[in-house]
């Protein structure tokens, strides 16, 4: 059994100053997600965003919660390297449009998007593929919860009951609905210039082609 050794190690790294910057108020300003400063040569903000978090004590202990979770079940199945691979492809992608879309921020959500798209689309069990999804839906609720006043909550409250659901009938469900749910929120977020959209998205591409290496190293090779 893969012992979960990148899911340890990222989410101390991720955790001590995520609880440090209560400590330290001006940890997360000096360690986030800043356009201006990025574009004025502080290179170093898109990864070191990634450890502190800007959601208050909720939003952090559901950021390391999910870290827990979806790094556990994406390295027991696909293993730490493409764990990585998969976390990067996630932050990277959301990091650009967050520098695009000049949205400043932190938190590792962008980088668990990746680790979604990898259960969804990447792992042969139905756990992994419907807690990916139900972690895609989670974000489409939050993202309409701030904005829509009461029916955006009514709507938010609505998706997450859907997401959960899609953990507890996975065994009904068609294999397929998971990567879709995954490719609706993605291409929505997006649209709404959310940049967990196109962490998504850059999850997905990255978990496709991880799918696709792996099949065409599987297949035997022909005897001349």
């Amino acid at each position: 059994m893969v012992k979960p050794i990148a899911t340890a190690a990222v989410l101390v790294v991720t955790a001590v100053p995520s609880v440090l910057q209560f400590f330290l108020p001006g940890l997360e300003p000096a360690l986030m997600r800043d356009p201006a400063a990025i574009g004025a040569g502080e290179w170093w903000r898109p990864a070191t965003s990634l450890v502190v978090q800007d959601g208050g004590v909720l939003g952090t202990l559901v950021n390391l919660a999910f870290l827990a979770v979806l790094g556990y079940l994406t390295e027991r199945s696909l293993g730490p390297a493409r764990w990585l691979i998969l976390y990067g492809a996630g932050a990277v992608a959301g990091q650009t449009a967050g520098y695009l879309f000049n949205d400043p921020g932190a938190g590792n959500s962008i980088a668990l998007c990746g680790l979604a798209a990898g259960l969804a689309l990447a792992c042969e069990g139905t756990l992994e593929r419907s807690v990916g999804a139900f972690y895609a839906v989670t974000l489409a609720a939050y993202a309409l919860a701030p904005s829509g006043g009461t029916w955006g909550w009514v709507v938010t409250v609505a998706l997450t009951v859907a997401g959960f659901q899609l953990v507890v009938h996975r065994e009904r469900l068609p294999v397929r609905l998971f990567p879709v749910v995954l490719t609706v929120v993605g291409v929505t977020l997006t649209a709404l210039a959310d940049l967990h959209g196109v962490a998504l998205l850059g999850g997905m591409i990255a978990a496709w082609a991880l799918t696709a290496k792996s099949r065409s190293t599987s297949r035997p090779t022909s005897l001349a």
